[in-house]
């Protein structure tokens, strides 16, 4: 059952011409922030003596820059493809026959989030040109390049398990839309929080739980088991509670 939810959900995705328009427009932003970047790069170094060019790190500059651009788009574009996924369900009342029907309710969440990972995968992979063209320089190690877009990929999916977890609560799209944007805002600054915490304890409690401070680890190829093991925690715990609320659902 899982791979026929799948199936139905991504088919319904890349038939929708807002697919293609949230793509090209993804793809539009991205790659003006990639020129700009490389323009005010290119400009800096031609300010600076021959002599120091050396020391004026492309990685930094550019790189890890464009990197932050893309996961701050995902930031909004995650709760806009998560938004129906539970909303239009509920509107419809198709909800109901899927509960009753041979599927079970977690196979239901879990279908239609690896659905919405394939079509978050989908617009991610219209900014690969960049590392392809990354590539080409010579750069001391590019292992940062690839330990970066498994990062955006992980981050994707912890936005969009929030974004499903917002349209589990409400059958209204557009408030589904504005809760998955309030969460996903809310696991961006826990980062912050840590920083305004004098409190060590909490501190390193809420970097601990910032999805932008383990997402830092990967795009500097500073990875560890940790990492890991908090976006599969985060995911599933979130996974687990969208189970919850539709069961919940299913009662009233």
């Amino acid at each position: 059952m899982i791979a026929t939810i799948i199936a139905k959900e991504t088919k319904l995705f890349f038939r929708s011409p807002m697919a293609y328009f949230i793509a090209g427009l993804f793809s539009l932003i991205v790659g003006w922030l990639f020129y700009n970047q490389l323009a005010y790069f290119a400009e800096n170094v031609q300010k600076i003596p021959v002599s120091m060019r050396n020391h004026y790190d492309f990685a930094n500059e550019v790189v890890l820059k464009l990197y932050g651009n893309v996961n701050f788009l995902l930031l909004f574009i995650a709760p806009i493809i998560s938004m129906r996924s539970f909303s239009e369900e509920y509107k419809t009342g198709t909800i109901q026959l899927l509960i009753f029907s041979h599927c079970s309710q977690l196979e239901l969440v879990i279908g239609k989030y690896i659905s919405l990972f394939i079509q978050g995968t989908f617009l991610l992979g219209t900014t690969l040109i960049y590392p392809f063209c990354l590539g080409n320089l010579d750069l001391v190690d590019n292992t940062f390049i690839l330990t970066g877009y498994l990062g955006l990929l992980l981050n994707l999916a912890a936005f969009l398990v929030l974004g499903a977890f917002a349209s589990s609560l409400s059958k209204n799209v557009i408030v589904s839309s504005l809760l998955g944007f309030v969460f996903v805002f809310i696991s961006w600054m826990m980062a912050m929080f840590s920083q305004m915490s004098s409190n060590y304890i909490y501190s390193e409690f809420f970097n601990f739980i910032s999805v932008n401070h383990h997402f830092e680890n990967f795009v500097k190829a500073n990875i560890s088991i940790a990492d890991f093991v908090f976006y599969m925690s985060f995911i599933s715990f979130f996974i687990i509670l969208i189970k919850k609320r539709i069961a919940l659902r299913s009662w009233q």
